[in-house]
């Protein structure tokens, strides 16, 4: 468990957070459905992605880490402690992922994305890990910069076409 000025990051607790968790994921996916129109809305995939998520992390001994301020979950980091890398043609050093990141508005531009991130990257660097990898939509500027403040930088781009 760490602190920051504003939010303490704990070990997500699926009985106890699970709702909180899917209020996050809801806010997460409405927030990229608004910069990305053909993604589905939060409310109908939310119980079947924080399934997915706690799923993949438990299978790889990764991990979701809740973010508190005010005794209320305000946001959470899902890491993925390991992936082997399968196609051929990619390095094969396996890498941790960091498969979601999401902060409540009204919680946002008070370092708790950071202290995720940092949380996060501590995680996979006590697991021996060397490479770390996240993915942000193209659209969402914001959460790139932070990003690559933190030392990410871009490493493959995948456009999509539309066949209506």
């Amino acid at each position: 468990m760490t602190c920051n000025s504003t939010a303490m990051i704990r070990d997500c607790d699926p009985g106890r957070d699970r709702n909180d968790l899917r209020s996050c994921v809801v806010e997460m996916q409405d927030f990229e459905r608004s910069v990305e129109p053909m993604l589905p809305c939060g409310a109908e995939i939310a119980d079947s992605y924080v399934e997915l998520l706690l799923n993949r992390c438990s299978g790889t001994s990764g991990r979701v880490f809740i973010a508190e301020a005010d005794q209320t979950v305000v946001g959470f980091v899902g890491v993925i402690a390991s992936v082997t890398p399968s196609d051929p043609d990619e390095e094969a050093t396996p890498y941790t992922y960091i498969s979601d990141l999401v902060v409540l508005p009204a919680y946002r531009r008070r370092g708790i994305g950071s202290a995720l991130l940092r949380h996060a990257e501590a995680y996979a660097r006590e697991r021996g890990m060397t490479v770390l990898r996240i993915n942000v939509l193209a659209k969402n500027q914001v959460a790139a910069q932070l990003y690559r403040t933190f030392g990410f930088s871009d490493y493959r781009i995948e456009l999509v076409k539309r066949l209506d």
